[in-house]
């Protein structure tokens, strides 16, 4: 697989990742929205036995020198005296707190005169029959009142015996009672008050119920701020996955290109090279392959190994330099005729010199016909003078020659080609080269 296919692959399983983790951090979230929605649907209550910090609610006298005082013109020969009560509700949670309602029972006989700031739900009884009412107290119409109750001068009084019941309705709205934030936010606290009058001046306001509902915010907590972090986190990572791996994209697409470019030259070349033999067809390509195998037998990384391949497909690229018929002439070559094919050599490392792509492409080019013992050409170098590259693509260029027809003889045996490879080894070639290419010699006749 071509590493942009890989890099292909690799992308697609990212994204298939991503897809799949969304789809999980959905899930969950869907979850976490359902557990939050049941938990701000609850309806919650306490009163004045329950023992709990999240939500406290006091009703007491305000005690102040003005909140109580004296009414003699309500009842002849009788005076009533009047308090302010006030009703304390504290949000110690850390939700905000909304829908709340405060019913007091009554326990001691008195009059309900005003209430501030919402609405009082009255709840009268007499003769087994029940009269409900609703009133602003702050501002009424007598003549729209249906309970049981009489003027006192301008003062309002309606009657409330044990057994009767008010329930307390706060204004909603951001100026208003409800809902009422939480105290680690903001004041969490809101006070209300309502006047009674009674003969003693006290009423048992003990006995009460407050229904209330908390509302979470879903991204709130740990767990909303997990999700919090994790959505916007999920799309700024896609999003960053998405630009790294067009970017990573593109840039491979470029150098496919660019390696596709490089190979169908070197192809060219190699196919130039082997044009004028007619015995010679794909010499340059399995020469090459040959030596990039002996290369990586020897522990060369894939790189170098693939820079010596691009050096066997253009090694003999000088041959196009040669006279056809000198090339394909079926009987012993004369002095002379050798001397011009021995310059196939300087030809050709003079057209690949600076090929910059291709590092091993002049030594390969030069010295793939010399000998460890200094009887190649053109140069007579010999042991450590000449190139490893050089010395690899020699074997692999004797091997293949050897494993093919020619005109003037056909192709050797395996075992021939053996025992030739092990007699000149460290004579003609090179010991290590040799003994690399012997283990994989099975390996190669396969290709």
């Amino acid at each position: 697989m071509h590493k942009l296919q890989s890099v292909k692959s690799i992308i697609n399983k990212l994204m298939i990742f991503l897809g799949i983790l969304l789809w999980i951090i959905i899930f969950f979230f869907v979850i976490h929205v359902y557990q939050v929605n049941e938990y701000n649907s609850t309806e919650r209550s306490i009163d004045g036995n329950t023992a709990t910090t999240e939500v406290i609610c006091d009703i007491h006298p305000r005690g102040l020198l003005t909140d109580s005082w004296e009414k003699n013109d309500a009842f002849p020969d009788t005076i009533i005296k009047a308090k302010i009560y006030e009703m304390t509700i504290i949000n110690s949670s850390s939700n905000l707190l909304e829908d709340w309602s405060l019913r007091i029972n009554i326990n001691d006989s008195c009059y309900i005169n005003n209430a501030w700031n919402g609405t009082v739900e009255i709840h009268q009884f007499s003769d087994g029959k029940e009269k409900e009412q609703t009133l602003d107290l702050r501002n009424y119409n007598a003549d729209d009142i249906v309970l049981d109750y009489f003027m006192a001068g301008q003062d309002l009084l309606i009657p409330l015996n044990k057994g009767d019941y008010i329930i307390y309705h706060p204004i909603k709205g951001e100026t208003g009672e409800d809902p009422i934030k939480s105290s680690r936010e903001f004041s969490g606290e809101v006070n209300s008050g309502i006047i009674f009058y009674s003969l003693s001046g006290d009423v048992d306001l003990s006995s009460y119920l407050m229904t209330y509902y908390l509302h979470k915010n879903i991204f709130s907590g740990v767990d909303g701020l997990i999700y919090l972090i994790l959505l916007p986190g999920w799309f700024a990572l896609t999003f960053v996955c998405g630009i790294i791996s067009g970017i990573i994209v593109r840039s491979e697409e470029k150098l496919y290109l660019q390696e596709q470019q490089l190979k169908d030259c070197i192809s060219l070349i190699g196919k130039l090279a082997d044009a004028k033999d007619t015995y010679c067809e794909g010499h340059s390509a399995r020469t090459a392959k040959v030596a990039q195998m002996i290369a990586e037998n020897m522990g060369m990384d894939r790189v170098d190994a693939r820079k010596v391949y691009m050096a066997g497909m253009v090694h003999n690229v000088g041959n196009h330099y040669l006279p056809e018929g000198l090339i394909n002439k079926t009987t012993k070559l004369t002095s002379d005729e050798m001397d011009i094919v021995k310059k196939h050599t300087f030809k050709g490392a003079e057209l690949v010199e600076h090929f910059e792509a291709m590092p091993y492409a002049f030594d390969a080019a030069l010295y793939h016909h010399e000998r460890v013992d200094g009887s190649g050409y053109p140069t007579n170098k010999k042991g450590d003078e000449i190139p490893l590259v050089a010395k690899i693509i020699a074997v692999a260029d004797t091997y293949d020659a050897m494993s093919h027809d020619r005109a003037y003889r056909d192709k050797y045996s395996k075992e021939e080609i053996r025992e030739m490879f092990i007699k000149n080894s460290g004579v003609l070639y090179d010991s290590l080269v040799v003994g690399a290419f012997l283990e994989i010699l099975d390996e190669i006749e396969e290709l």
